[in-house]
């Protein structure tokens, strides 16, 4: 797993947002998810390094010449933080196939690609849907959504063969040994996969702090019982990262981080002095061997407790390098994406575009980035 946008907390409250939406408007946009092409029968076939980002709206574009030029590809339909295209850090990569998931307080939507030209659902016909009313594409919502070694996770629901089998769980069915049930805060959720004991360990925090793990690629999840301190009352920014055995979470106003190397049972905090910007939104990207914070300033560190400063020219947001070294940068408040060769010393702008004034009730920049290869297209 590589980059990672820190999340900001929502303010409004997510049923009531999606309530607004009239019965006209709901069936119109059912219409557009039901002409989406069923998956769950991807062939991947690894040649061509692309660029995917995604927004609001499920606005995706990808460049194919390392982020030189870029092209719309995909659009699902205006809209903002909440409802069937609410796009947050949810573009995902592993082994030939991106995917990216849309939705928040509505039906979610995981659409997928071998090539970065053609979208369909990730799932096919056999994932259970939530409930009897509902459809076999109708997934839970999320705010973040990575890829690992051929799964895709979120929390509490994971496929390991791009669609075909499913694992879902739910935050209500954890007991304990007495068959008391645990609760599990996963509000807001941002997830992460390192490593732990010779295992991948996939963390998801919600509001309250970590809450489960899993190590097996998200078939199964086990609550934890475990405080990240400082973690403050504020339902602030937060986001978490990993790099090996070292995991990361950045909450707060910036001037710390908590870093673990214990799979996440204990957490120390260490000085980080990134200034959160009004937007709220931190940035948490891996760059080579390095963890990239950004905010008004940003740090890079290879250990989570040294930290140095980058550049004062370095675009904010969301960072992910080709294998080329080629940095892009993408932002939920910026409507352009930006292009570095040198390391983020200098930047050109190479993608700009104009939202649907439909789109309202958010952000609508890129909120998620992601490279890897997919097949080529002739």
């Amino acid at each position: 797993m590589k980059n990672h946008l820190l999340l900001f907390t929502l303010f409004a409250i997510t049923s009531l947002s999606f309530a607004k939406e009239t019965p006209e408007e709901a069936a119109a946009q059912e219409k557009i998810r039901a002409a989406i092409p069923l998956g769950g029968n991807f062939e991947p076939k690894p040649e061509e390094g692309i660029f995917v980002a995604a927004g609001h709206s499920m606005n995706v574009v990808i460049s194919r010449d390392d982020g030189k030029t870029w092209k719309p590809v995909f659009y699902g339909a205006p809209g903002g933080d909440h409802g069937r295209w609410a796009v947050w850090n949810s573009v995902a990569y592993t082994n030939g196939v991106f995917a990216i998931a849309s939705g928040w307080g509505a039906p979610g939507t995981i659409i997928a690609s071998t090539n970065g030209e053609n979208w369909r659902h990730l799932t096919g016909t056999n994932r259970k849907a939530p409930r009897k009313d509902r459809k076999l594409y109708d997934m839970k919502t999320t705010m973040h959504f990575i890829g690992v070694d051929g799964s895709f996770l979120m929390p509490l629901e994971a496929t390991p063969d791009f669609g075909k089998t499913w694992y879902q769980y739910s935050a209500y069915g954890f007991r304990d040994a007495n068959n008391e049930r645990i609760k599990v805060n996963l509000a807001h959720p941002s997830l992460a996969c390192g490593e732990h004991n010779g295992k991948k360990r996939t963390i998801a925090i919600g509001d309250l702090g970590p809450a489960v793990y899993s190590d097996d690629l998200g078939k199964t999840w086990v609550p934890m019982n475990v405080k990240a301190e400082p973690w403050g009352e504020e339902r602030g920014a937060k986001g978490i990262i990993a790099k090996g055995n070292m995991f990361l979470i950045l909450k707060g106003n910036g001037s710390q981080i908590l870093r673990s190397t214990d799979g996440g049972m204990t957490w120390k905090a260490h000085r980080l002095g990134v200034e959160r910007p009004l937007s709220r939104s931190f940035g948490m990207s891996i760059v080579g061997d390095e963890f990239w914070i950004t905010g008004n300033n940003g740090k890079a560190s290879k250990d989570g407790i040294t930290w140095r400063d980058l550049p004062d020219t370095l675009m904010g947001g969301r960072i992910e390098a080709s294998d080329k070294g080629t940095l892009i940068s993408v932002h939920r408040k910026r409507h352009a994406i930006h292009r570095s060769e040198d390391g983020g010393k200098t930047w050109q702008e190479v993608y700009t575009f104009t939202p649907d004034p439909k789109a309202k009730g958010g952000a609508q920049g890129f909120a998620g980035l992601a490279f890897g290869k997919v097949s080529k297209v002739e």
